[in-house]
């Protein structure tokens, strides 16, 4: 009974909200079994939780990093609209979550990753289909994993490093078969090699780019290239992220131009947002809160003909509330906090690694060219540096300012600390206590939720500062 419950509390298999002739349950023991190429097509292809052509199985992601970063803040006059459980994230609890509480973005991920283990097994004696579907499915598949992967070994372990092979990573699970499943933690190398050889051996056999809008959702040659990017960028391989970046520009470049754009630069173009021309992978958060209130630090960042403040409205005009300070408009409009793949994350990926390699002149172009698209027609000049830590300097500052709200902020934090030795200690205070992250601690690893250390002793909990 024990081994059943970790394993159901492990692995979710996804609910699909699609038309009811669609639907197709996925069972442990299989008591409905896909069989054909378009029963996997419907596994990886489920559509219409949030939004028209998001998949809720594989669209969502993780919820909480937005506040654990030094972007957002809650003060004591805010703090009331938010849960216990995003004040705790939003302080660094030990205690993130309570005995018997679920950790939704472990839940969310790990149910992600089970139902690619089927597709990853058995696509290839599946019927009615062609070689090359069947092999476009499994790449999908595998890619999809390895994004689950990614997001799990990035909010649960310490950042990748050179002690990345003696560093615990999270549980690893590359079958279907869960009786006896060893269900230890992996350790963040090898979480990592397994990340690499999924989308590696998978681009191949990936259209260039989605469908159409509506299949955005789904892995294609120019969102793996730009994953493989942040895969690389995350390791500190500067070369082989400016490669996958590269590749993925190549591929595709439209970039928004927000004078194009009125009330709230539209709302973000999020009324749907697989529409934003400059998306290249659906990844997000529906429902998961619509205040985000920017750090003081952060918002001035925005200089007034950078059309990107007019994201951000006075707390008082969105909420209703007498409070100081701007929220961030699109959670707000579209209760929807997008994640996913960008055309400008891989211009600053580009960016990043020319910086490091000490490319200035491209690093500089690709950041000048993010920002005459976003400043008001005829006010922007161009950055000019011939001082590579400058320079290294004005990248992550637009990196910061670009990706607001993506939820990445707190992994650049945390790759920051261990590269750049940049001593980047978080504190707060809230409700007359102060609380500090340390930039050498062990807290940016999050702790595990009791209830599947509980279920699970091998999984074991983080060590806490």
């Amino acid at each position: 009974m024990k081994l059943k419950y970790s394993v159901l509390i492990l692995v979710l298999v996804l609910i699909s909200s699609c038309n009811k002739e669609e639907w197709l349950e996925i069972q442990p023991k299989g008591e409905v079994i896909p069989t054909t190429v378009k029963d996997y097509r419907l596994l990886l292809d489920q559509v219409g939780r949030a939004y028209q052509g998001v998949s809720p199985g594989f669209g969502d992601t993780y919820a909480n990093t937005d506040y654990m970063s030094d972007d957002f803040t809650i003060n004591d006059n805010t703090s009331n609209r938010f849960g216990a459980q995003v004040i705790r994230a939003y302080t660094w609890d030990n205690d993130l979550y309570l005995a018997n509480e679920e950790d939704s973005d472990w839940a969310t991920l790990y149910g992600q990753i089970y139902p690619t283990n089927i597709i990853v097994e058995e696509i290839m004696s599946a019927t009615n289909g062609s070689e090359s579907e069947k092999l476009e499915i499994l790449a999908e598949a595998k890619i999809q994993r390895a994004f689950s992967y990614f997001a799990l070994v990035n909010l649960y372990g310490l950042h990748y490093n050179t002690d990345a092979a003696s560093n615990p990573g999270v549980p690893m699970r590359l079958d279907s078969n869960l009786e006896g499943a060893d269900l230890s933690r992996k350790s963040v190398q090898e979480v990592y090699n397994l990340i690499i050889e999924d989308v590696e051996s998978s681009i191949a056999n990936l259209p260039d780019v989605p469908e159409s809008n509506n299949h955005k959702h789904r892995p294609s040659k120019v969102n793996a290239y730009a994953f493989l990017a942040r895969i690389y960028l995350y390791m500190a391989d500067y070369e082989k992220a400016l490669d996958a970046a590269n590749s993925s520009y190549a591929i595709y470049n439209t970039i928004n131009n927000y004078n194009d754009y009125g009330f709230y630069l539209d709302v973000l173009y999020l009324d749907q947002p697989q529409n934003d021309k400059q998306l290249l992978w659906s990844k997000g958060s529906p429902n998961t809160y619509s205040l985000l209130v920017a750090s003081d630090e952060l918002f001035s960042m925005y200089t007034e003909d950078d059309l990107r403040k007019t994201m951000f409205s006075p707390i008082s005009f969105l909420f209703g509330i007498q409070e100081e300070g701007n929220a961030f408009g699109a959670p707000f409009f579209t209760n929807y906090r997008g994640s996913g793949f960008t055309v400008p994350e891989v211009l600053l990926i580009r960016a990043e690694c020319n910086a490091r390699l000490n490319n200035l002149n491209l690093a500089l172009a690709d950041v000048n060219l993010i920002r005459e698209n976003r400043f008001k027609t005829g006010t922007y000049t161009p950055l000019v540096s011939t001082d590579k830590a400058e320079v290294l300097d004005i990248v992550k500052n637009e990196r910061r300012m670009e990706l607001v709200g993506s939820g990445l902020r707190f992994f650049d934090l945390k790759r920051y600390n261990e590269f750049d030795n940049a001593n980047i200690t978080l504190s707060r205070s809230l409700n007359g206590e102060t609380y500090n992250l340390q930039a050498n601690g062990k807290n940016w690893a999050l702790p595990i939720a009791k209830k599947y250390i509980n279920a699970t002793p091998a999984i074991g909990d983080n060590i806490r500062d």
